[in-house]
């Protein structure tokens, strides 16, 4: 069974796994904090589980992944600032709650919830260590840039010209970078500190294998059943809002076009050409670390930019509505784009 094959079946799976979500909320068996409690269930202990168990599974060394590592690091980079560079400008004529919330679900992908468990499940422990160094660099955009494009308005922008373009954004991100508050968040946000004490037991050559030959094995079955949490959960938190989407006035809404064509085709594909071009000049790009990136950057708008809308009060509703449909369009574009991938 080829990658794309394998692909379409764990997103199909993915998305079987929303309908408990839905029936919960449509049969009124859970209140209005059950999905909150789930989120911070998986933030703050599956989630951080997987990332670490990773590092724990992988039965190599650190000298045998460090290029790579830095590769996936350097790949994350380029493709937040392609997402970037496309969607700051695109956006700029819309009401202004929403132009923040379009920008922000067009830029950061759910490259955590749904995508990690996903690298895991397709491509094993070493590929989703790299997905994990790609999720830092998505905190690290998502807590600068992501905080600028929620809470500057028209009229405070750098420029004064009425426009927030990239450069203004960039600025305003190193600007919070170097406020503590931020710079804290990216640095114990979960998936970080999972990924710097995996990166200890790596260089220290701590591995499942070494705890099973301890009698430590309750330990990493324990993990193995914690991890498994991630994907169904992150789903039925989807599925619980599934319900809640307003209809109305969504099919003539043309910005919901353009925010869906960027972030499920233009946007992924404009980053292969882009690594393909990098491999192409000399840069050492595995086929397995340039899938991880690939699938990481095609993966649905992420949920973050729900509750970013909620904590900075930007059209919490019509954000939900992007990554809902944007989530149920993925099962659809994913494959795709993983499928131009290998046929390049």
């Amino acid at each position: 069974m080829n990658i794309t094959t394998k692909l379409i079946e764990q997103v199909a799976i993915l998305f079987l796994m929303m309908v408990p979500g839905i029936l919960l909320k449509k049969c009124k068996l859970v209140g209005g904090d059950f999905g909150k409690g789930l989120s911070n269930l998986i933030l703050y202990i599956a989630q951080p589980v997987l990332v670490f168990y990773s590092y724990l599974n992988f039965e190599g060394t650190f000298s045998d992944i460090w290029q790579n590592i830095l590769i996936v690091f350097l790949l994350s980079v380029i493709a937040h600032l392609i997402f970037c560079l496309v969607a700051i400008p695109v956006f700029k004529k819309a009401p202004e709650n929403q132009k923040k919330m379009l920008r922000l679900a067009t830029i950061f992908s759910n490259a955590a919830f749904m995508g990690i468990p996903l690298i895991d499940i397709l491509l094993g422990a070493e590929n989703a260590i790299y997905a994990s160094i790609y999720n830092i660099t998505f905190n690290l955009f998502l807590w600068t840039l992501g905080v600028h494009l929620c809470t500057h308005s028209e009229g405070s922008d750098f420029d004064g010209d009425g426009d927030s373009d990239l450069g203004d954004a960039l600025a305003s991100a190193s600007h919070h970078m170097k406020k503590v508050g931020s710079l804290t968040k990216v640095l114990l946000h979960p998936v970080t500190l999972a990924s710097a004490l995996g990166l200890i037991v790596l260089i220290a050559g701590i591995n499942t294998t070494l705890l099973k030959e301890h009698n430590l094995g309750v330990l990493t079955d324990t993990l193995t059943h914690i991890k498994g949490l991630v994907a169904p959960l992150s789903m039925v938190v989807i599925g619980l809002r599934i319900p809640d989407i307003r209809l109305k006035g969504m099919l003539r809404d043309i910005y919901m076009y353009i925010f869906l064509a960027l972030r499920h085709i233009a946007l992924p594909v404009l980053f292969l050409f882009v690594t393909k071009l990098l491999a192409l000049i000399g840069l050492p790009i595995s086929e397995g670390v340039c899938l991880t990136a690939l699938i990481l950057a095609a993966t649905p708008s992420a949920t973050s930019a729900t509750m970013f809308a909620e904590k900075y009060n930007c059209d919490a509703p019509y954000t939900s509505r992007l990554v809902i449909v944007s989530t149920l369009l993925s099962i659809l574009t994913m494959p795709l784009v993983v499928w131009l991938c290998q046929s390049i």
